[in-house]
Protein backbone atom coordinates (compact mmCIF):
# COMPACT_ATOMS: atom_id res chain seq x y z
CA UNK A 1 0.00 0.00 0.00
CA UNK A 2 1.10 3.42 -0.96
CA UNK A 3 1.73 6.01 2.32
CA UNK A 4 -1.46 7.45 2.99
CA UNK A 5 -1.72 11.27 2.09
CA UNK A 6 -3.46 13.26 4.65
CA UNK A 7 -4.59 16.65 5.05
CA UNK A 8 -5.06 16.31 8.95
CA UNK A 9 -4.02 14.46 12.11
CA UNK A 10 -0.94 16.35 12.52
CA UNK A 11 0.22 17.31 8.89
CA UNK A 12 2.93 19.51 10.67
CA UNK A 13 4.70 16.43 12.75
CA UNK A 14 8.49 15.38 11.81
CA UNK A 15 10.29 12.59 13.45
CA UNK A 16 12.39 15.58 15.83
CA UNK A 17 8.82 16.51 16.98
CA UNK A 18 7.82 12.82 17.96
CA UNK A 19 10.93 12.68 19.62
CA UNK A 20 10.49 15.91 21.93
CA UNK A 21 6.32 14.75 22.80
CA UNK A 22 8.25 10.99 23.42
CA UNK A 23 10.66 12.52 25.28
CA UNK A 24 7.95 14.95 27.30
CA UNK A 25 5.84 11.62 27.99
CA UNK A 26 9.18 10.11 30.17
CA UNK A 27 9.76 13.54 32.07
CA UNK A 28 12.85 14.45 30.23
CA UNK A 29 13.93 18.06 31.58
CA UNK A 30 13.81 20.64 29.88
CA UNK A 31 14.48 24.08 30.44
CA UNK A 32 10.93 25.74 30.02
CA UNK A 33 11.28 28.74 31.44
CA UNK A 34 13.93 29.46 28.77
CA UNK A 35 11.45 27.76 25.86
CA UNK A 36 9.43 30.46 26.97
CA UNK A 37 11.09 33.39 26.15
CA UNK A 38 12.42 32.00 23.13
CA UNK A 39 8.94 31.85 22.02
CA UNK A 40 7.96 35.35 22.85
CA UNK A 41 11.68 36.24 21.50
CA UNK A 42 10.52 34.82 18.19
CA UNK A 43 7.41 36.16 17.75
CA UNK A 44 8.93 39.65 18.31
CA UNK A 45 10.14 39.15 15.04
CA UNK A 46 7.14 39.01 13.76
CA UNK A 47 5.16 41.40 16.34
CA UNK A 48 7.46 44.07 17.37
CA UNK A 49 6.37 46.28 20.50
CA UNK A 50 3.59 44.34 21.76
CA UNK A 51 2.31 41.92 24.59
CA UNK A 52 2.39 38.06 23.58
CA UNK A 53 0.13 36.21 25.92
CA UNK A 54 -0.12 32.03 25.72
CA UNK A 55 -3.17 30.23 26.18
CA UNK A 56 -4.60 26.59 25.78
CA UNK A 57 -6.21 27.59 22.65
CA UNK A 58 -6.87 30.16 20.16
CA UNK A 59 -10.87 30.26 20.70
CA UNK A 60 -9.92 30.81 24.67
CA UNK A 61 -7.60 33.24 24.17
CA UNK A 62 -10.62 34.80 21.87
CA UNK A 63 -13.05 34.86 24.63
CA UNK A 64 -10.34 36.07 27.27
CA UNK A 65 -10.11 39.12 25.27
CA UNK A 66 -13.19 39.86 24.63
CA UNK A 67 -14.71 39.63 28.28
CA UNK A 68 -11.33 42.20 28.88
CA UNK A 69 -12.06 45.01 26.07
CA UNK A 70 -14.62 47.78 27.20
CA UNK A 71 -17.84 46.64 26.25
CA UNK A 72 -19.71 50.18 25.79
CA UNK A 73 -21.82 50.51 22.82
CA UNK A 74 -20.37 52.37 19.97
CA UNK A 75 -22.39 55.36 19.11
CA UNK A 76 -19.56 56.88 16.47
CA UNK A 77 -21.44 55.62 13.68
CA UNK A 78 -23.44 57.35 10.87
CA UNK A 79 -27.22 57.61 11.88
CA UNK A 80 -28.27 57.08 8.25
CA UNK A 81 -26.59 53.30 8.44
CA UNK A 82 -29.15 52.07 11.39
CA UNK A 83 -32.62 51.22 11.29
CA UNK A 84 -33.40 52.04 14.87
CA UNK A 85 -36.43 49.78 15.23
CA UNK A 86 -34.00 46.95 14.22
CA UNK A 87 -31.02 47.66 16.85
CA UNK A 88 -29.96 44.90 18.82
CA UNK A 89 -28.96 46.35 22.24
CA UNK A 90 -26.17 43.28 23.16
CA UNK A 91 -22.83 44.27 21.83
CA UNK A 92 -21.97 42.24 18.81
CA UNK A 93 -18.99 41.43 17.30
CA UNK A 94 -18.46 41.50 13.78
CA UNK A 95 -17.03 37.84 12.32
CA UNK A 96 -17.51 36.08 8.61
CA UNK A 97 -19.65 32.83 7.98
CA UNK A 98 -17.70 30.53 6.01
CA UNK A 99 -15.46 29.74 9.44
CA UNK A 100 -15.16 27.40 12.41
CA UNK A 101 -18.07 27.48 14.97
CA UNK A 102 -15.79 28.02 17.62
CA UNK A 103 -15.57 31.58 16.84
CA UNK A 104 -19.11 31.94 17.68
CA UNK A 105 -18.86 30.32 20.88
CA UNK A 106 -16.20 32.20 21.86
CA UNK A 107 -17.95 35.72 21.12
CA UNK A 108 -21.26 34.45 22.99
CA UNK A 109 -18.88 32.83 26.18
CA UNK A 110 -17.44 36.32 26.33
CA UNK A 111 -21.21 37.97 26.55
CA UNK A 112 -21.32 39.25 23.10
CA UNK A 113 -23.61 38.26 20.31
CA UNK A 114 -21.83 37.41 16.62
CA UNK A 115 -23.41 39.01 13.67
CA UNK A 116 -22.07 36.92 10.40
CA UNK A 117 -20.63 39.14 7.33
CA UNK A 118 -20.58 37.39 4.01
CA UNK A 119 -17.36 36.12 1.99
CA UNK A 120 -15.86 37.62 -1.23
CA UNK A 121 -14.02 36.00 -3.76
CA UNK A 122 -11.08 35.05 -1.24
CA UNK A 123 -13.32 33.54 1.01
CA UNK A 124 -12.98 36.48 3.61
CA UNK A 125 -15.25 39.57 4.42
CA UNK A 126 -17.49 41.36 2.01
CA UNK A 127 -16.72 45.00 2.09
CA UNK A 128 -20.10 45.57 1.06
CA UNK A 129 -21.86 43.55 3.23
CA UNK A 130 -19.55 44.42 6.08
CA UNK A 131 -20.71 47.87 5.91
CA UNK A 132 -24.31 47.77 5.76
CA UNK A 133 -24.18 45.57 8.85
CA UNK A 134 -22.31 48.11 10.98
CA UNK A 135 -24.03 49.62 13.75
CA UNK A 136 -24.18 51.14 16.90
CA UNK A 137 -24.09 47.89 18.86
CA UNK A 138 -20.96 46.85 17.31
CA UNK A 139 -17.53 46.86 19.39
CA UNK A 140 -14.96 44.71 16.78
CA UNK A 141 -14.26 42.91 13.56
CA UNK A 142 -12.30 40.23 13.27
CA UNK A 143 -10.32 39.51 10.08
CA UNK A 144 -10.34 35.68 9.39
CA UNK A 145 -7.78 35.58 6.41
CA UNK A 146 -9.10 32.30 5.61
CA UNK A 147 -6.59 28.98 4.23
CA UNK A 148 -3.42 32.18 4.58
CA UNK A 149 -5.43 34.24 2.05
CA UNK A 150 -4.99 38.17 2.99
CA UNK A 151 -8.39 39.64 3.35
CA UNK A 152 -8.70 42.98 1.86
CA UNK A 153 -6.37 44.70 4.99
CA UNK A 154 -6.65 48.70 4.18
CA UNK A 155 -10.17 48.85 3.25
CA UNK A 156 -11.35 47.25 6.34
CA UNK A 157 -9.30 49.32 8.68
CA UNK A 158 -10.53 52.19 6.56
CA UNK A 159 -13.84 51.17 7.79
CA UNK A 160 -12.75 50.05 11.30
CA UNK A 161 -11.78 53.88 11.99
CA UNK A 162 -14.46 55.51 10.76
CA UNK A 163 -16.75 53.77 12.71
CA UNK A 164 -14.29 53.55 15.88
CA UNK A 165 -14.25 49.69 15.61
CA UNK A 166 -11.48 47.65 17.15
CA UNK A 167 -9.45 45.12 14.42
CA UNK A 168 -8.34 41.56 15.80
CA UNK A 169 -5.95 40.15 13.31
CA UNK A 170 -7.20 36.40 13.61
CA UNK A 171 -3.85 34.39 11.80
CA UNK A 172 -4.89 30.95 12.88
CA UNK A 173 -4.79 30.16 9.04
CA UNK A 174 -2.39 32.96 8.28
CA UNK A 175 1.23 33.04 10.47
CA UNK A 176 3.51 34.24 8.24
CA UNK A 177 1.45 35.98 5.41
CA UNK A 178 2.04 39.39 4.42
CA UNK A 179 0.18 42.54 3.06
CA UNK A 180 2.21 45.21 1.24
CA UNK A 181 5.21 43.70 2.11
CA UNK A 182 4.22 43.74 6.04
CA UNK A 183 3.28 40.70 7.87
CA UNK A 184 -0.22 40.43 9.08
CA UNK A 185 -0.78 40.87 12.43
CA UNK A 186 0.54 44.74 12.18
CA UNK A 187 -2.24 46.61 11.10
CA UNK A 188 -5.01 45.79 13.81
CA UNK A 189 -5.40 45.88 17.85
CA UNK A 190 -4.72 42.38 18.61
CA UNK A 191 -3.88 39.16 17.18
CA UNK A 192 -4.90 35.85 17.45
CA UNK A 193 -2.20 32.63 17.07
CA UNK A 194 -3.30 29.13 16.67
CA UNK A 195 -0.82 25.73 17.51
CA UNK A 196 -3.71 23.20 17.33
CA UNK A 197 -2.25 20.50 15.33
CA UNK A 198 -3.57 21.11 11.97
CA UNK A 199 -2.87 24.85 11.56
CA UNK A 200 0.29 26.81 10.73
CA UNK A 201 2.33 25.64 13.59
CA UNK A 202 1.88 23.04 15.71
CA UNK A 203 2.28 22.61 19.51
CA UNK A 204 -1.21 20.05 19.21
CA UNK A 205 -2.86 22.38 21.07
CA UNK A 206 -2.46 25.79 22.31
CA UNK A 207 -2.54 29.79 21.17
CA UNK A 208 -1.73 33.36 21.82
CA UNK A 209 -2.72 36.84 22.16
CA UNK A 210 -1.16 39.11 20.81
CA UNK A 211 -2.06 43.24 22.43
CA UNK A 212 -0.73 45.62 20.07
CA UNK A 213 -3.07 48.77 21.52
CA UNK A 214 -1.63 49.85 24.58
CA UNK A 215 -4.70 51.01 25.78
CA UNK A 216 -5.57 47.36 26.97
CA UNK A 217 -2.16 46.07 28.24
CA UNK A 218 -2.24 46.83 32.19
CA UNK A 219 -6.22 45.34 32.42
CA UNK A 220 -5.18 42.07 30.13
CA UNK A 221 -2.11 41.63 32.04
CA UNK A 222 -3.62 41.65 35.10
CA UNK A 223 -6.37 39.23 34.17
CA UNK A 224 -4.29 37.53 32.41
CA UNK A 225 -2.08 36.32 36.22
CA UNK A 226 -5.61 35.15 37.33
CA UNK A 227 -5.83 32.26 34.53
CA UNK A 228 -6.09 28.71 36.30
CA UNK A 229 -3.21 26.35 34.64
CA UNK A 230 -4.21 23.25 32.72
CA UNK A 231 -4.60 20.69 34.65
CA UNK A 232 -1.78 17.55 34.50
CA UNK A 233 -4.33 14.96 33.18
CA UNK A 234 -5.34 17.09 29.95
CA UNK A 235 -1.71 17.63 29.36
CA UNK A 236 -0.66 14.13 28.97
CA UNK A 237 -3.70 13.21 27.01
CA UNK A 238 -2.49 16.25 24.47
CA UNK A 239 0.74 14.66 24.65
CA UNK A 240 -0.75 11.02 23.92
CA UNK A 241 -2.98 12.79 21.33
CA UNK A 242 0.41 14.06 19.51
CA UNK A 243 2.03 10.77 19.99
CA UNK A 244 -0.56 8.35 18.44
CA UNK A 245 -1.23 10.60 15.73
CA UNK A 246 1.82 11.19 14.65
CA UNK A 247 1.65 6.94 14.44
CA UNK A 248 -1.48 6.80 12.80
CA UNK A 249 -0.35 9.25 10.09
CA UNK A 250 2.72 7.26 9.19
CA UNK A 251 0.48 4.49 9.28
CA UNK A 252 -3.16 5.11 8.24
CA UNK A 253 -4.89 1.67 7.66
CA UNK A 254 -8.26 0.09 8.62
CA UNK A 255 -6.90 -1.49 11.81
CA UNK A 256 -5.37 2.23 12.89
CA UNK A 257 -9.19 4.15 11.80
CA UNK A 258 -10.59 1.29 13.95
CA UNK A 259 -8.02 1.56 16.94
CA UNK A 260 -8.41 6.15 17.11
CA UNK A 261 -12.16 5.68 16.88
CA UNK A 262 -12.07 3.75 20.39
CA UNK A 263 -9.58 6.24 21.43
CA UNK A 264 -11.97 8.84 20.59
CA UNK A 265 -15.07 7.69 22.25
CA UNK A 266 -13.13 6.65 25.07
CA UNK A 267 -12.34 10.18 25.82
CA UNK A 268 -8.57 9.18 25.78
CA UNK A 269 -7.07 11.68 22.82
CA UNK A 270 -8.65 15.43 22.43
CA UNK A 271 -11.02 16.10 19.93
CA UNK A 272 -10.41 19.27 17.53
CA UNK A 273 -14.20 20.50 18.61
CA UNK A 274 -15.80 18.91 21.44
CA UNK A 275 -19.31 17.48 21.44
CA UNK A 276 -20.30 20.65 23.77
CA UNK A 277 -18.90 22.81 21.66
CA UNK A 278 -20.85 22.10 18.59
CA UNK A 279 -23.86 22.50 20.68
CA UNK A 280 -23.02 26.04 21.41
CA UNK A 281 -21.82 24.86 25.18
CA UNK A 282 -18.81 25.59 27.07
CA UNK A 283 -16.75 22.66 28.34
CA UNK A 284 -14.26 22.21 30.96
CA UNK A 285 -10.84 23.75 30.71
CA UNK A 286 -11.74 25.95 28.51
CA UNK A 287 -9.92 28.92 29.36
CA UNK A 288 -6.96 28.59 30.76
CA UNK A 289 -3.02 29.22 30.31
CA UNK A 290 -1.05 27.33 27.98
CA UNK A 291 0.95 24.59 29.34
CA UNK A 292 4.75 25.42 29.60
CA UNK A 293 5.14 21.45 29.19
CA UNK A 294 4.86 22.51 25.64
CA UNK A 295 7.18 25.07 24.96
CA UNK A 296 10.00 22.50 23.72
CA UNK A 297 7.54 21.51 20.89
CA UNK A 298 5.96 25.17 20.34
CA UNK A 299 9.77 26.46 19.68
CA UNK A 300 11.00 23.58 17.58
CA UNK A 301 7.68 23.95 15.34
CA UNK A 302 8.55 27.97 14.87
CA UNK A 303 12.19 27.43 13.96
CA UNK A 304 10.84 25.82 11.36
CA UNK A 305 7.64 28.27 10.12
CA UNK A 306 9.86 30.34 7.16
CA UNK A 307 10.75 26.62 5.95
CA UNK A 308 7.00 24.90 6.67
CA UNK A 309 5.43 27.88 4.37
CA UNK A 310 8.06 27.97 1.33
CA UNK A 311 6.42 24.48 1.21
CA UNK A 312 3.37 25.53 1.16
CA UNK A 313 3.94 28.45 -1.45
CA UNK A 314 5.68 26.43 -3.85
CA UNK A 315 2.74 23.22 -3.42
CA UNK A 316 0.45 25.92 -3.87
CA UNK A 317 2.26 27.14 -7.40
CA UNK A 318 1.63 23.24 -8.25
CA UNK A 319 -2.36 23.15 -8.13
CA UNK A 320 -2.22 26.68 -9.54
CA UNK A 321 -0.55 25.35 -12.66
CA UNK A 322 -2.68 23.10 -12.81
CA UNK A 323 -5.54 25.49 -13.41
CA UNK A 324 -7.13 24.59 -9.79
CA UNK A 325 -7.35 28.47 -9.02
CA UNK A 326 -11.07 29.47 -8.57
CA UNK A 327 -10.54 31.95 -5.63
CA UNK A 328 -9.41 35.79 -5.77
CA UNK A 329 -5.86 36.85 -4.61
CA UNK A 330 -6.23 40.58 -3.37
CA UNK A 331 -3.51 42.74 -4.54
CA UNK A 332 -0.37 43.31 -2.52
CA UNK A 333 -1.08 39.99 -0.86
CA UNK A 334 1.22 37.60 0.12
CA UNK A 335 -0.81 34.46 1.14
CA UNK A 336 1.00 31.10 2.52
CA UNK A 337 -2.23 28.37 1.56
CA UNK A 338 -2.36 26.73 4.80
CA UNK A 339 -4.98 24.69 2.55
CA UNK A 340 -5.31 24.67 -0.99
CA UNK A 341 -9.35 25.48 -1.72
CA UNK A 342 -11.17 23.99 -4.57
CA UNK A 343 -14.83 23.61 -5.94
CA UNK A 344 -16.68 20.05 -7.15
CA UNK A 345 -20.23 19.86 -7.74
CA UNK A 346 -19.91 16.32 -6.12
CA UNK A 347 -17.46 16.82 -3.18
CA UNK A 348 -18.17 13.86 -1.13
CA UNK A 349 -18.10 11.87 -4.00
CA UNK A 350 -14.57 13.36 -4.69
CA UNK A 351 -13.69 12.60 -0.66
CA UNK A 352 -14.69 8.91 -0.86
CA UNK A 353 -12.77 8.32 -4.58
CA UNK A 354 -9.59 9.52 -2.98
CA UNK A 355 -10.09 8.07 0.60
CA UNK A 356 -10.07 4.32 -1.66
CA UNK A 357 -6.27 5.92 -3.09
CA UNK A 358 -5.62 6.18 0.62
CA UNK A 359 -5.80 10.31 -0.38
CA UNK A 360 -7.60 11.76 2.75
CA UNK A 361 -8.71 15.56 1.23
CA UNK A 362 -9.99 18.19 3.53
CA UNK A 363 -13.25 19.57 3.96
CA UNK A 364 -13.07 23.32 5.56
CA UNK A 365 -15.60 24.58 5.50
CA UNK A 366 -18.36 22.17 3.91
CA UNK A 367 -20.92 24.29 6.32
CA UNK A 368 -21.31 27.47 6.67
CA UNK A 369 -20.01 27.30 10.31
CA UNK A 370 -17.90 23.65 10.40
CA UNK A 371 -18.16 21.35 11.29
CA UNK A 372 -21.65 20.82 10.45
CA UNK A 373 -23.99 21.07 13.93
CA UNK A 374 -27.38 23.13 14.30
CA UNK A 375 -26.34 26.66 13.37
CA UNK A 376 -29.43 28.21 15.60
CA UNK A 377 -26.94 27.38 18.35
CA UNK A 378 -24.74 29.91 16.85
CA UNK A 379 -27.36 32.68 16.28
CA UNK A 380 -26.72 32.24 12.35
CA UNK A 381 -29.86 32.53 10.26
CA UNK A 382 -29.72 31.08 7.31
CA UNK A 383 -30.06 33.56 3.81
CA UNK A 384 -27.90 36.01 5.49
CA UNK A 385 -24.40 34.65 3.95
CA UNK A 386 -25.76 33.78 0.25
CA UNK A 387 -22.21 33.49 -0.78
CA UNK A 388 -21.16 31.50 1.95
CA UNK A 389 -23.61 29.06 2.27
CA UNK A 390 -23.41 28.47 -1.56
CA UNK A 391 -19.40 28.26 -1.44
CA UNK A 392 -19.03 25.93 1.52
CA UNK A 393 -21.84 23.08 -0.48
CA UNK A 394 -18.70 22.99 -2.99
CA UNK A 395 -16.00 23.42 -1.45
CA UNK A 396 -13.09 20.99 -0.82
CA UNK A 397 -9.13 21.85 0.04
CA UNK A 398 -5.79 20.20 -1.20
CA UNK A 399 -2.85 19.82 1.33
CA UNK A 400 0.07 22.22 1.28
CA UNK A 401 1.37 20.88 4.68
CA UNK A 402 5.28 20.22 4.38
CA UNK A 403 5.33 16.76 4.23
CA UNK A 404 3.46 16.97 1.39
CA UNK A 405 5.97 16.64 -1.74
CA UNK A 406 5.94 18.15 -5.74
CA UNK A 407 5.19 14.39 -6.63
CA UNK A 408 2.25 13.51 -4.04
CA UNK A 409 0.71 17.30 -4.92
CA UNK A 410 0.68 15.73 -9.43
CA UNK A 411 -1.05 12.58 -8.40
CA UNK A 412 -3.59 14.87 -6.53
CA UNK A 413 -3.75 16.74 -9.61
CA UNK A 414 -3.67 13.37 -12.05
CA UNK A 415 -6.37 12.17 -10.12
CA UNK A 416 -8.60 15.14 -10.43
CA UNK A 417 -8.14 15.36 -14.10
CA UNK A 418 -8.59 11.54 -14.33
CA UNK A 419 -12.07 11.47 -13.07
CA UNK A 420 -13.07 15.27 -14.08
CA UNK A 421 -13.88 16.11 -10.48
CA UNK A 422 -13.42 19.75 -11.42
Amino acid sequence: MKKPINIDLVPNFEYDDFEIIDKLLKNYSFDFENLEEKAKKFLFTYFPNTEIYFFNSARSALSFLLENIDTRINTNVLKTQINASNIRRDPHILTQAFSCLVVPNAIKFAGFQPLYIDIDESFNLNIDDLKNKINETTKAIIIQNTFGIPAKIEEILNIAKKNNLLIIENLTHSLGAKYKGVYLGNFGDFVLLSFNRNKVISAITGGALIVRNKNFNEKIRQKYQELPDLDSKEIKKTLFTGKILYKAKENYNFLMKIYLKFLRTKNFTLEMVSSLEKQGKQPKNYLAKFPKILFPLLVNQLNKLERFNEQRKKIAQIYIAAGLKNFTINNDSEPIFLRFPIFSQNPDKVLEKFKKQNIYLGDWYRCVLAPCSNIENFAYKLGTCPKAENVSRKLLNLPTHPNINEQQAQTIINLLQKYNYI
